[in-house]
């Protein structure tokens, strides 16, 4: 996957919430929570998986204090979530609002390739998140207000 793809991954996951950060056999594993979007795959379903194959790397910077966290134990106490991605050298970096906007910071993300999953560990593509967005955000614009 293309970095401008890895742009609109990310993208399409705006408000959701990075969880269960670890790391896996052949890189780094991790959970959005995203329920409006993974229901669509199947009701019941709140979140979809993320694998980032290696060479990878998922660090937290903090905007205001430029801390930045690696340890995924870290990662996960915090309340991340995703709402705006861009693309800065060789990886995509997401603005992210922390612990419910007390403080923000960029996530960075860096792989060779992405792997997309729902949460019984079926294969998804970027291509079928673009079609689940969409159709989301075409029947939202037609709910009565």
């Amino acid at each position: 996957m293309n970095l401008e793809n890895q742009e609109m991954l990310f993208s399409i996951f705006h408000d959701g919430g990075i969880e269960d950060i670890k790391e896996s056999v052949d890189g780094i594993e991790f959970t959005v929570d995203i329920m409006y979007l993974a229901e669509r795959i199947k009701p019941q379903f709140r979140s979809i998986i993320i694998k980032l194959i290696y060479p990878a790397e998922l660090y937290l910077e903090d905007v205001d204090t430029k801390e930045i966290i690696q340890d995924f134990k870290e990662l996960n106490k915090l309340d991340i979530e995703i709402l705006k991605t861009d693309i800065s050298e060789d990886k995509v970096k997401i603005f992210c609002s922390v612990d419910g906007g007390q403080s923000f910071g960029y996530l960075n993300v860096k792989a060779s390739e992405i792997n997309i999953y729902d949460p019984e560990r079926n294969p998804s593509s970027l291509e079928d998140l673009k079609i689940i967005c969409k159709n989301y955000w075409d029947n939202f614009r037609h709910r009565d207000c």
